[in-house]
């Protein structure tokens, strides 16, 4: 690619995202459906021809955006993970870096718990496609993690899928829950060592595995 064609790369890409910035900011204040094109185009100053260049409706920029965030999101846990020493460390960041990335998108987030049930079916079913795969590598890359602590004798023998479920739904009707109360008391990341106890060690005590096992 000859400086020139790469320039110009660069500046439509650049538009592109200031436009996506301008549509989360009014998003996050206002709600989807209180937004409109023109309100994006005006927060981001172009004419509304040039924002209809890049997305040709409001749902697609707000599935970009949820597409970006769910990249950013991916990006954090893969470092996060990549730098703990054990499966148990690793599994400890997967929850922490959850808990932290939707705290602090916590406003668009909102979007999403609050008004999922407005958006039209043909919206939903290109989230679902768009989005259902990056959900999939971050169960895929849960049971990864519980296979290895298995293999290195730090987790007992279960069902590394099943697990993996059963934490980030844990984790989702946490975060879903902490989203729609509009006054949160506690912090979202406050939350991160209860839930790493209640994964790793579950609700029974010792004294009642022995109970149950005599």
């Amino acid at each position: 690619m000859n400086p020139r064609t790469l320039r110009k790369t660069r500046e439509l890409e650049g538009r592109r995202q200031d436009i996506l910035a301008s549509a989360e900011r009014l998003f996050s204040k206002h709600g989807y459906f209180k937004t409109s094109m023109m309100d994006i185009a005006e927060a981001a100053e172009f004419a509304i021809g040039t924002v209809y260049h890049f997305f040709k409706s409001k749902e697609e920029i707000y599935i970009s955006l949820i597409e970006a965030k769910m990249e950013e999101y991916a990006e954090h846990v893969e470092a996060r993970v990549a730098a703990a020493p054990t499966a148990t460390a690793k599994i400890e960041a997967v929850i922490r870096t959850k808990l932290e990335y939707f705290e602090r998108n916590r406003d668009f987030f909102r979007i999403y718990v609050a008004e999922w049930a407005g958006f039209e079916w043909t919206v939903k079913s290109a989230f679902g496609e768009r989005c259902w795969k990056r959900y999939q590598e971050q169960l895929d890359l849960a049971a990864d993690l519980i296979r290895a602590g298995m293999k290195a004798g730090e987790f007992r023998a279960v069902e590394p899928t099943e697990a993996a479920y059963a934490l980030h739904g844990m984790l989702n009707s946490t975060i879903y829950l902490w989203i729609l109360n509009a006054k949160p008391t506690t912090s979202l990341v406050a939350k991160s060592e209860s839930l790493a106890s209640l994964f790793f060690h579950g609700v029974v005590s010792p004294s009642g595995r022995r109970r149950n096992s005599s």
